[in-house]
């Protein structure tokens, strides 16, 4: 998933969202972003989950056609999300 199809596809939700990564079963917090070569990685762990409107704020500058991973090592593509009451569970 690229930055830009997240954007207009997230354009009409609350901006308090709370952002998690849904794997194996577990959830685990969104709590910052980093940029590298054409990626933007979502780094989870504990700690306060990012929302949508920090989300949108932080990565301004960044080129909206990046795509989206979990930072791990390997780095993992992101290609979708889903909803949950007050929370974006990406997957």
């Amino acid at each position: 998933m690229r930055l830009i199809d997240f954007n207009l596809s997230t354009i009409d939700l609350h901006p308090a969202l709370q952002l998690y990564w849904e794997h194996d079963g577990q959830i685990t917090a969104v709590i910052d972003l980093r940029t590298t070569h054409q990626q933007l990685r979502l780094i989870t762990g504990k700690g306060r989950p990012l929302s949508l409107d920090q989300l949108r704020t932080r990565s301004q500058q960044v080129d909206p056609h990046v795509s989206l991973f979990i930072d791990q090592e390997p780095p993992q593509r992101l290609y979708g999300y889903r909803l949950v009451p007050h929370q974006i569970l990406f997957g």
